[in-house]
């Protein structure tokens, strides 16, 4: 029996998706490093704290800890994504709300990715009780992690 025409055409779609596969699999990118944010009228100044961010073919996806007042304990976490240009420019949107005190933001960050990390600067948008205001941040990232935390 003679194998059809339509198998040469099946064997090359299965192979093109494997490459794309693995294309995409080497897309992959962790960075990790640190979100600092100035004091405002609703929260205390945020010292260094972690934040990471995984890239996955154009898409920047990042998650933070948000902490209690006096920084002792995880209260929720920020996340957010962003797309990824071709020159590594980035603009991430984010939230975060807490049900049981009354206390929500959204997060804007800008800045560039590039192969061994980068720097976003943006603000959070609060309400609290009602009552709205802002502060300041900037998120310093590194593809290995190091002395970002010191």
């Amino acid at each position: 029996m003679r194998a059809s025409g339509a198998a040469p055409s099946v064997l090359a779609a299965i192979l093109s998706i494997c490459i794309a596969s693995v294309a995409i699999a080497q897309t992959h990118e962790r960075l990790v490093g640190s979100l600092s944010c100035a004091k405002s009228t609703f929260a205390n100044a945020a010292r260094r704290e972690p934040v990471t961010i995984e890239v996955a073919s154009n898409v920047a996806r990042y998650r933070h800890t948000v902490l209690n007042e006096d920084g002792t304990a995880g209260v929720g976490m920020e996340t957010g994504e962003g797309t990824v240009a071709k020159d590594g420019r980035v603009t991430l949107l984010g939230a975060w709300k807490s049900q049981a005190r009354g206390y929500s933001y959204e997060a804007r960050y800008s800045g560039t990715l590039g192969a061994n990390g980068g720097e976003l600067e943006g603000h959070q948008s609060w309400i609290v009780h009602g009552r709205k205001g802002e502060r300041s941040c900037t998120m310093i990232l590194t593809k290995s992690g190091r002395r970002l935390l010191r």
